[in-house]
């Protein structure tokens, strides 16, 4: 038997971090031999997760190795698709010449960023991309968010006054949960981080009830109580729920009075709902919906929490709204075992204290909320002539071809820009059409700190993870690319304001993480410790984070609204507009020959990015879920062929039906038919749904800018084999 030489031996090493993927923040260990990651494990030294992670997160060393990730710049030569490898300052110069040429002579306004859900956990991904397009003057910061959750910001800024401001259900002290429009044990809570998610609503259950209201019996339905809804029904639920509550008089009139504006007129526009239609256009009988909200109201310790399956249908801002109502006028606000406002580590001003109406879109008139544009009006920012037209574009972390409305029309577009290029980890149905793509460092290969978990923590954290190795082949820091750009554009440092380019000219470094780190300094736990406040050295030496002695904003909630009079916002001449609209519309009831579309969250997927690991998708098969009623009315067989069609397109997809889903509606996940660089997603079957959405204003809710994307009204029929 052959023996190793001590020099041929692998040096293996552990270094701890926190996954990046998505809001949960878990603990990681990541194995490492002779500079690679092999291995990614749960640190159960964790406080925070306590050895919890899913199989994604596993996955990403599988990414970070995998043969077609891009590890160098590339340079496209020839059709969408067909690109060679590249030095850094070969793209670097071409890019930079370009975008100074479009900005000298067409301003600012003609450059425009896409922006996608991967980066928006990393912290350096997540604030560079956004100094960047600010340094040049731009304004037009297109991204993902406006498939999930403008509406639900736009709700925030006209109850609290400030869009990225939400408040989380108290879990640890719950005992009546209602989750309505999210699917916790497979995304892990969106815009509230709890990484042992099954963990808490178990002990919930146990000593209480949670409820989960859904178009399908989703994995959080099937473990607790289901209540089935129609898609695209949250606001006719909510507003009956609240009447109930008016009607049998059990809101705090007290707390409405003393914290809240506004409440007189909400209460008359939800009055003016009538219970059975809302019974009709929901699917739940009125006895059902009146017991919910009495019980909810009876609870000590309620809450009601909602997420993405309310931010897209057509009255989203409202159905957000509504949700933060029933905990407001129900007397669960601020209080323990209900809804209130996480700890806030940083320093105040952190957030932005605006964040709607500041800009809007030049096709269609549509606000930016939070900074954020709607994507349904990007391909016509390209394509229509006239002054802002954008004519050079860059793609952060996205894939808009399959994960944003319009993807024919955008391929369209992106071909017809001056300028494209991408910073990702793959060639994608996106960046595929890129002048260049720019090869982008994976969480494994970054420092980083979870940023935009901080105010969500039902159990306040906080953790600085070293890199575990340094960037793969020739990939890099988004900051470190955008610095590169700008210095070569003769504009200095991608720094946003003359203050902070001052502080850079002085020799500090600035970076996105500096300013948290600061922002941590001046914050509540820095007043408190004084010379011992914490820094992302002494973080840094506590390897598996630190639980935070912060609690939950039970009693300084009010400190926190930034509305003139520091008071609730209940109205609104926005709520009065959708309210009137709201009215104006009846309510559906279906039984027109269309079935409603809706979307589904796979635990093994994440949009349209992670289906090139074989482990992740061997055992994805994207399928429409169809309920035994509808099969047969329809013609449709389990396992057999349909096609999915409204009047902007159609796809063919395999069906399996089951009672899952309710009657009258279809399923289907998105971010599947891929055709872009990863070899062995481009196997898989599966189509993009997302071709069935419209674009530009009719497409989204006018107020938010949010796509419409859950309800749509389809026609399904049988394909023969």
């Amino acid at each position: 038997m052959e023996r190793k030489l001590a020099s041929e031996v692998p040096i293996r090493t552990e270094t701890t971090s926190f996954c990046r993927l998505c809001e949960a923040f878990c603990g990681t260990v990541i194995s490492v031999e002779d500079g690679r990651p092999v291995k990614l494990s749960p640190d159960r030294d964790n406080p925070h997760a306590r050895g919890h992670i899913c199989v994604k997160g596993a996955a990403i060393v599988d990414i970070a190795n995998d043969p077609d990730r891009v590890l160098r710049p590339l340079k496209r030569i020839g059709g969408p698709g067909e690109f060679i490898e590249v030095t850094w300052d070969e793209a670097l110069d071409d890019i930079a010449a370009r975008l100074k040429a479009i900005l000298d002579a067409d301003g600012p306004e003609a450059i425009a960023t896409y922006f996608g859900n991967p980066g928006a956990f990393s912290t350096d991904t997540f604030m560079s991309s956004q100094w960047f397009l600010q340094r040049i003057g731009s304004t037009k910061f297109y991204a993902a968010g406006s498939q999930d959750s403008t509406s639900r910001h736009l709700a925030s800024w006209i109850l609290y006054g400030v869009a990225f401001r939400n408040a989380i259900p108290d879990l640890p002290n719950c005992d009546l949960l209602i989750i309505t429009g999210a699917n916790p044990l497979i995304s892990h809570g969106g815009l509230l981080t709890a990484p042992r998610m099954r963990h808490d609503l178990d002990a919930i259950a146990e000593r209480g009830r949670v409820i989960v209201i859904d178009p399908r019996r989703t994995e959080t339905a099937k473990r607790y109580e289901h209540v089935a809804i129609q898609p695209d029904a949250d606001a006719w639920l909510h507003a009956a729920m609240l009447k109930v509550m008016i009607r049998a008089e059990v809101v705090d009139e007290a707390f409405l009075a003393a914290h809240c504006t506004g409440w007189d007129d909400l209460r008359a526009a939800v009055m003016q709902v009538d219970i059975d239609e809302a019974a009709a256009a929901t699917g739940v009988p009125r006895a059902t919906i009146e017991q919910l909200a009495l019980d909810f109201a009876a609870a000590p310790r309620a809450a009601i929490y909602g997420r993405v399956g309310l931010c897209r249908g057509r009255f989203s801002t409202i159905a957000n709204l509504l949700l933060d109502a029933i905990n407001i006028a129900g007397g669960k606000f601020g209080k323990p075992g209900g809804s209130t406002f996480g700890a806030f580590p940083l320093a105040e001003g952190t957030e932005p204290l605006s964040g709607y109406g500041e800009h809007r879109t030049r096709i269609g008139n549509l606000p930016v909320v939070a900074g954020l544009m709607p994507a349904a009006a990007l391909p016509d920012d390209i394509l229509e002539p006239g002054d802002g037209r954008v004519r050079a574009m860059m793609v952060i972390a996205g894939n808009p071809v399959l994960s944003a409305p319009g993807g024919e029309r955008l391929e369209r577009a992106l071909e017809s820009l001056d300028l494209f290029f991408s910073v990702d980890l793959y060639v994608t149905e996106t960046n595929r059409f890129a002048h260049y793509v720019l090869p982008a460092a994976t969480f494994l290969e970054k420092d980083d700190i979870p940023l935009i978990g901080l105010s969500h923590m039902v159990r306040p954290y906080i953790q600085y993870a070293r890199a575990a190795v340094p960037p793969m082949g020739e990939a890099r820091e988004e900051k470190a690319i955008f610095d590169d750009l700008v210095a070569r554009m003769g504009l200095g440092s991608i720094a946003p304001t003359p203050g902070l380019r001052w502080l850079e000219r002085q020799g500090m470094s600035i970076t996105p993480l500096t300013l948290v780190e600061l922002a941590l300094r001046h914050g509540p736990l820095g007043k408190q410790r004084g010379d011992e406040a914490l820094t992302f050295a002494k973080l840094a030496e506590m390897p598996h984070g630190m639980m935070l002695d912060l609690p939950l904003t039970y009693d300084g909630w009010a400190e926190h609204i930034a509305t003139e009079n520091r008071k609730i916002r209940l109205w609104h001449p926005i709520v009065a507009d959708e309210f009137a609209r709201f009215a104006a519309q009846q309510a559906p009831t279906g039984g027109d020959g269309m079935l409603k579309l809706f979307s589904q969250r796979k635990l093994k997927s994440m949009n349209s990015w992670m289906h090139n690991p074989e482990k992740l998708a061997r055992s994805q098969e994207p399928a429409l879920l169809v309920h035994p009623a509808d099969a047969a009315r329809y013609g449709l067989s389990d396992g057999g062929q349909a096609s999915v069609a409204n009047e902007h397109g159609a796809v063919e997809v395999a069906v399996e039906v089951t009672e899952d889903v309710v009657e009258g509606a279809v399923c289907y996940p998105h971010g599947w038919g891929h055709n872009g660089g990863w070899r062995h997603a481009n196997t898989l079957p599966g189509a993009n749904i997302n071709l069935l959405l419209g674009l530009g204003p009719e497409a989204v809710e006018l107020v938010s800018g949010t796509t419409f994307i859950d309800g749509i009204p389809v026609t399904v029929t049988p394909i023969a084999a």
